[in-house]
């Protein structure tokens, strides 16, 4: 009894090892009514309900699979990365343009407030001396606001160039994860090419 139970198992073994690297498994019921699973065509006179074909994916297009959903996940990091990134850059450059507006108002304000105060006070030659070095202040604030209107003018235009260089990158990042995860389901589907 204790043989046959394990030639039984074996021979199950053996089967089912056959039957998974099997091409084709046959479903079909003998004349007794009794449903069989084989590897081999059914016997004349059987009546065969379901025919399966197995083709196992080689293990090279499995790996492939994976390295590709491998990629697709970094592209999408990389898109979220740069995202971030561009957002951070766009703010600061909007921030300096704001800055740099403000100062360059300013420093027309100066100017113009300058300019009037010399053509006011400036042809009077009583109290002269006091007038001059009041001017002369003025001319001296005047310059440092023009002076730190071109800093931010160099900062906002240096932002600028970053936004939209980080903007430009987001751009190529986003079509880069769009065709990964294109070509992910299109290898799952079994419809990529080689060449894609």
């Amino acid at each position: 009894m204790h043989r046959a139970i394990i030639y039984i198992i074996t021979a199950m073994f053996l089967f089912s090892a056959h039957a998974v690297m099997a091409k084709t498994l046959y479903t079909w019921t003998d004349k007794d009514g009794v449903v069989h699973i084989t590897a081999t065509k059914p016997p004349a006179g059987a009546q065969q309900t379901d025919k399966l074909t197995y083709k196992p994916k080689p293990n090279n297009e499995t790996s492939e699979i994976e390295t590709q959903k491998i990629n697709q996940q970094r592209a999408w990091m990389l898109e979220q990365d740069a995202r971030r990134k561009a957002q951070r850059l766009r703010r600061e450059a909007d921030n300096a343009q704001k800055a740099m507006d403000e100062a360059i108002a300013e420093a027309n304000r100066m100017r113009a407030e300058t300019d009037e105060y010399i053509r006011q006070w400036g042809g009077w030659s009583r109290n002269r001396k006091s007038i001059h070095a009041k001017i002369d202040r003025k001319k001296k604030a005047t310059n440092q606001a023009v002076a730190e209107s071109e800093r931010l003018i160099e900062i906002a235009t240096k932002a600028e160039t970053g936004a939209r260089a980080a903007e430009k990158e987001l751009e190529d990042l986003t079509q880069l994860s769009r065709e990964s995860s294109d070509y992910t389901r299109n290898l799952e589907a079994g419809t990529a090419s080689p060449s894609e």
